[in-house]
């Protein structure tokens, strides 16, 4: 039996499912790494940094340099663990707001393309954490996340939040009717 007035939820495309169950995946398998991997993964970091005394602003003086090294490699450790969190937040998003969208958006264009926008959005965002750290013992802290940022926290990051206000703002228009 249904309440007067509820709806029936709606499965999300299985391409959006997949998704999401494919980043809850790659954020397990990404935080297993780093236990795994943290010792061999910060050997690779410091001896990248140590490469390029210059991007990291080394002066060759041991007390001077190492708190330079230090945060870069405590920034490099913070976006792998981003990129795990994240990545198994947004795949709990995408499944929550592909399905919200799927049941309550009555526009078929609409509901499609909120539809990508959270899903694309969303699977792409926390890969940014993840390039980030790639990029920091290459290009520095700053210059690293001002890529990322560019490349994959603005437009999937945007996409994302578009979608949401937009979702918000049918279902407003949806309850504002109904009252």
């Amino acid at each position: 039996m249904r309440a007067p007035g509820s709806e029936v939820w709606r499965l999300p495309p299985l391409a959006s499912l997949l998704a999401a169950i494919l980043l809850i995946a790659c954020a397990e398998v990404g935080g297993a790494s780093m236990v795994k991997f943290k010792l061999a993964l910060t050997r690779w970091a410091r001896s990248t940094v140590l490469s390029r005394p210059a991007v990291h602003g080394l002066v060759g003086v041991r007390d001077v340099d190492e708190q330079v090294i230090d945060e870069a490699l405590v920034k490099f450790d913070a976006g792998l663990r981003l990129f795990h969190l994240h990545a198994e937040g947004m795949g709990l998003v995408i499944i929550a707001t592909t399905m919200t969208a799927a049941t309550l958006v009555r526009s078929d264009s609409s509901r499609r393309a909120l539809i990508a926008l959270f899903t694309i959005g969303g699977a792409g965002y926390p890969f940014g954490y993840l390039l980030w750290s790639v990029l920091i013992p290459y290009c520095g802290i700053q210059r690293g996340k001002a890529i990322v940022e560019w490349l994959v926290w603005i437009p999937f990051g945007g996409a994302t939040i578009v979608a949401a206000w937009w979702l918000a703002a049918l279902l407003g228009a949806r309850l504002c009717r109904r009252a």
